[in-house]
């Protein structure tokens, strides 16, 4: 389906006349609709304001798809300008709540069941109501458990799904027409926020998430997650411990006994999601944090997390020892890993910049140093550069930079780096452990297996289709001279790497076979093998690193 076949949906017309009021007609221009002379009657609003005001407002009137867009966007700090960051944060998805009757028909229709044979008690009057859903106190039947409810809203999936699927369209069409906007890849910047939309709508994910961070804090003291009752969640509703506590953002933090260990807590907390679970909270803003009386911090909200994987967590770890010890190409090589993009990039200029920015870093009071804003100032770089990070990671940034700020907000004086400090060099102590150097050498084994079993069978489907004349080879001449050494460095290593699989693999039969002479209690041929095969991964290894850094 394409702009014609949807430009008669009603939905696409209000997006495009909306667009329009607040002045975008070069956008709609692009867009190249039928219709556009009826358009040309629209008047325009507010044409004072400035641009990133005239797109805030756009999102605002469209409602809650366009909204939660713009909330998702103001976490991408390494890809779009401060200005219109400012304007998206103020988006704020307080709507008028559903009316009770839909509410009750959204309880009744996902349980298959009377709303009074599940609560005893269900308040009428929502604790609060958001664009996608709202949150409602009750009393289970069963147990007498007071509780808090979250529903969505009746039909929302199906509305987020239609804007989204006019969204694709568009981005399509405008990222052909307007060069600018290349460097955002707006078709895969627009399927990215889907994925996010739908993954915070399926409250089950959610419940499941929730179950997950409570058993990692469960021995975090003063950091406590409400629990959930799967047997009242579904798709559409979770059901949860009421958390009991005012939220950050409203109590008085002057009056707080324990500011300074709340701050540390929380920001210990953040540290240990990203660098050491790898699975952390997206939005740990102080309206996402309930005190209680107790002074212990709640968190809520769980409906959109970030995930890395091992080697991006600790690369991460790396960066900051590098960023610690002003190791600028390090620090550069690790940067240029995290991105995503074809534009070819003049690494001399760009490790200059880099190297600006962590001189400035370790020249500040070790108090005023913020972490999230280096790594932001610093994918602002590679930004300048045609590069951008990939969506989980440019959410770490914007939620360490958030957790940073809320733990500050608390207790201005806290040190980041020292807090950081004690878990940095545990996770990379941790990662040179005998447990994990034996997971690496066993996956590198795998690789080597697999590499055998398919080799064969691609080379015979190339010496075939040679045979059949179908082989093309294109070539592009682009730094040729270099090829040559490059291909023989690729072939050696490549032979490197299979004798040294083969020694390993005929080490472990000769030994598991348990014949000819012992050494150390080992057949001395196994033995000799192992060592071999060691010392010739490690000058491979030796090899690859100095690669990297030249």
């Amino acid at each position: 389906m394409d702009i014609k076949a949807i430009a008669h949906l009603g939905r696409f017309r209000e997006i495009v006349a909306t667009l329009i009021k607040y002045g975008f007609d070069d956008i709609v221009d692009r867009l190249e609709i039928p219709g556009r002379k009826y358009l040309e009657k629209i008047h325009v609003h507010d044409t004072h304001l400035s641009t990133w005001e005239r797109m805030r407002k756009v999102l605002e009137d469209l409602g809650p798809t366009f909204i939660k867009c713009g909330q998702i966007l103001s976490q991408r700090a390494d890809l779009l300008p401060k200005e219109l960051l400012d304007e998206l944060r103020k988006l704020q998805d307080d709507v008028p709540p559903e009316s009770f009757s839909e509410i009750r028909k959204v309880i009744e229709d996902s349980f298959q069941a009377p709303l009074d044979t599940i609560f005893s008690h269900f308040d009428e009057v929502p604790l609060a109501a958001a664009s996608l859903a709202q949150v409602h106190k009750a009393r289970l039947l069963e147990s007498g458990q007071e509780v808090a409810v979250k529903v969505q809203r009746p039909d929302i999936v199906d509305t987020i799904k239609n804007d989204m699927d006019i969204l694709e369209k568009i981005a399509v069409r405008l990222d052909g027409r307007i060069e600018s906007f290349k460097v955002y890849n707006l078709p895969d910047l627009v399927k990215r926020i889907r994925k996010l939309m739908l993954q915070e709508l399926n409250f089950v994910r959610e419940m499941r998430t929730m179950q997950i961070v409570r058993t990692t804090v469960q021995n975090e003291v003063g950091i406590e997650v409400p629990e959930a009752y799967p047997d009242y969640c579904t798709n559409v509703v979770i059901t949860m411990e009421l958390a009991r506590g005012s939220k950050m953002k409203d109590v008085d933090i002057a009056s707080l006994k324990n500011r300074a260990t709340m701050a540390k807590r929380g920001l210990f907390l953040s540290l240990r999601q990203v660098l050491e679970y790898g699975f952390f909270h997206a939005d740990p803003h102080p309206g996402n944090f309930l005190i209680d009386e107790d002074e212990n911090l709640i968190l809520l909200d769980w409906g959109m997390v970030g995930r890395l994987t091992d080697k991006v967590r600790f690369e991460l770890v790396d960066l900051i020892s590098a960023v610690v010890e002003n190791d600028v190409e390090i620090i550069t090589d690790i940067l240029l890993g995290f991105t995503i993009g074809h534009e070819k990039i003049n690494r001399d200029i760009l490790q200059n910049e880099v190297l600006e920015v962590v001189s400035l870093f370790t020249r500040m009071p070790i108090k005023e140093v913020n972490l999230g804003q280096l790594l932001l100032e610093m994918t602002s770089i590679l930004r300048a550069h045609g590069r951008i990070l990939t969506t989980d990671l440019s959410i770490m940034i914007k939620a360490l930079i958030t957790a940073e700020g809320t733990a500050k907000m608390l207790y201005p004086d806290l040190d980041v780096i020292k807090e950081a400090e004690p878990l940095v060099k545990k996770l990379s102590r941790s990662r040179f452990s005998l447990t994990n150097i034996l997971k690496a050498i066993n996956r590198n084994i795998r690789h080597i297996f697999r590499f055998q079993h398919e080799f064969p069978r691609q080379a015979l489907g190339i010496i075939s289709k040679l045979d059949r004349g179908e082989l093309v080879i294109r070539f592009r001449h682009e730094n040729l001279e270099d090829m040559q050494a490059t291909m023989e460095r690729v072939v050696n290593r490549l032979v490197v790497g299979i004798i040294t699989g083969t020694l390993f693999l005929g080490s472990s039969i000769v030994i598991l076979a348990d014949t000819g002479p012992k050494l150390l209690g080992y057949p001395t041929l196994g033995v000799i093998g192992y060592i071999i095969g060691f010392f010739l991964a490690l000058r491979l290894i030796i090899a690859m690193v100095r690669s990297r850094r030249r």
